[in-house]
């Protein structure tokens, strides 16, 4: 299914300018349309600042309860101690937020007696205001960077949650003949699709020998854009973790023959919506991790591919019932986060933790969030 949308409607509920940028673009491959819906400086969904909570368009698993943060700061303390309480001891985050997991790993890090720097990779000035105001407390250990360049060398931690999910994707069909790329059209605020030329060799690398299965019409992403993100933190980390936590799957099931639509989503008010192209700049859009594509990144950037389980038994074997006495007075919103953060019908299965690490201390024994599980052979 092609989608196409008239915005002419709807022009006094967006901006118009966002439109006539993407106009100047058409047609453009599906992963430049994303890229300017969000990340555009002015116009783009992340620089209107963060839609979490209630009033907004979704959750992350910070913005359920303070134990999430905690349950991390725990697996943190464990490598800072396997790397010898190393002084210049780093933890780095990208893609925060309004600096709430930030918030609640310094305040655990400080209940044990720790004052560890915090450093946050946020380009948006609209973001970085509400991480101040978040982080008030904190501002004597947090320091903000715009760009990924400018982290300096590091012993630490780089720590992501739902980063990489907001990634551009290119989208591709499989039609009779071959397969291709989606592009969008853009004119006189009308959005069409139509398909072209894959525009990377790596596309269609990635993809197979999967794609020799799919049926006619089967729609996917390929995401290429983690690459040189994903090799500058690598290059910048001498000796420490890198813990991705976010929504995906292995490639064997993320091509599978029957997900036939792929995992590409807008979001808006809490509603999950297949049209990306309702809103431009006004709702998130989002597709799954494929984590294999992160295994095969970190081997190509000289990390060992450590862990990787699915959140609710990383959290348990953090320890995150006990975690709850410890920064929370307890309660009815404690149960309700732990069932949101664990169970199959909250975020517990659908999220997945990977953990690689560079630096002989941490290869073994195991770390403390694989003790129940360790799935690291999906990914192979």
């Amino acid at each position: 299914m092609a989608y196409f949308f008239d915005n002419r409607q709807n022009l006094f509920n967006m901006d118009i300018m966002l439109l006539d940028i993407l106009e100047s673009e058409s047609p453009m491959p599906f992963a430049r349309y994303m890229e300017l819906c969000l990340y555009h400086e002015r116009y783009g969904y992340y620089a209107r600042g963060p839609r979490l909570g209630r009033q907004g368009d979704y959750f992350t698993s910070p913005t359920v309860h303070p134990v999430f943060g905690a349950a991390l700061a725990v697996q943190i303390l464990e490598i800072y101690e396997r790397l010898g309480r190393p002084e210049n001891f780093l933890l780095v985050e990208a893609g925060a937020g309004e600096g709430y997991l930030a918030f609640d790993i310094l305040s655990y890090l400080s209940l044990k007696g720790l004052k560890l720097p915090y450093l946050i990779i946020e380009p948006f000035p609209s973001l970085k205001a509400l991480q101040e105001e978040t982080l008030k407390p904190y501002l004597d250990k947090v320091h903000w960077l715009s760009d990924i360049h400018e982290i300096p060398p590091f012993w630490g931690v780089f720590l992501s949650n739902e980063l990489f999910d907001s990634f551009p994707v290119h989208l591709v069909e499989k039609t009779e003949e071959d397969l291709k790329e989606v592009y969008v059209e853009v004119e006189n605020a009308q959005i069409r699709e139509t398909l072209g030329e894959l525009t990377r060799p790596e596309i269609l690398k990635r993809v197979l020998p999967h794609a020799l299965a799919w049926p006619e019409g089967y729609r996917t992403e390929v995401c290429t854009s983690i690459d040189p993100f994903f090799k500058e933190i690598a290059k910048k980390l001498i000796s420490g973790a890198v813990i991705t936590i976010d929504y995906g799957f292995p490639r064997q099931d993320y091509y599978h023959p029957e997900r036939t639509r792929g995992t590409l989503l807008a979001y808006y008010r809490h509603r999950a919506l297949e049209n990306p192209y309702l809103r431009p700049g006004h709702q998130d859009l989002t597709a799954h991790v494929d984590f294999t594509y992160l295994r095969e990144l970190g081997e190509k950037y000289g990390l060992l591919n450590l862990g990787f389980t699915q959140q609710a038994p990383f959290l348990v074997s953090l320890g995150i019932e006990t975690l709850l006495s410890e920064v929370s007075e307890g309660g009815f919103r404690d149960r309700e986060a732990l069932k949101l953060l664990l169970l199959p019908e909250g975020l517990g299965t659908s999220h997945w933790v990977l953990i690689q690490v560079r630096g002989r201390p941490l290869s073994k024994p195991p770390l403390k969030g694989f003790r129940l599980s360790n799935r690291l052979n999906l990914l192979y």
